[in-house]
């Protein structure tokens, strides 16, 4: 094998290491936010089950979150849904604070 073809074999490993690299720094940076959007998610259903915030303003604002971070992208509509569902199953309407004081 000439000199010319051995470089281009390195080149060829250094880049599929380099792919292999960038899409773990994707991988890792996309968990983040998602462990992150999750603990919103309940943060937001507690304070909607406390009266403190409106749980329709919390849900549409959970969606718009999930819209501008890629999170709908990334993981499809339906899961995204199930996850802001799943923390606001148990949450029945409650009063705003405001509106009982």
């Amino acid at each position: 094998m000439s000199s010319a073809a051995h470089e281009l074999e390195r080149q060829a490993r250094c880049f599929a290491g380099e792919e292999i690299e960038f899409r773990e720094t994707r991988r890792a940076v996309a968990n983040s936010k998602l462990v992150e959007f999750r603990r919103q998610c309940w943060r937001l259903a507690l304070l909607a089950r406390q009266g403190v915030v409106h749980k329709l303003h919390a849900i549409d604002l959970l969606h718009e979150v999930a819209l501008g971070h890629a999170l709908v992208r990334a993981l499809g509509e339906d899961r995204v849904t199930a996850m802001i569902a799943e923390a606001f199953a148990g949450s029945d309407f409650r009063p705003m604070a405001s509106e009982v004081a």
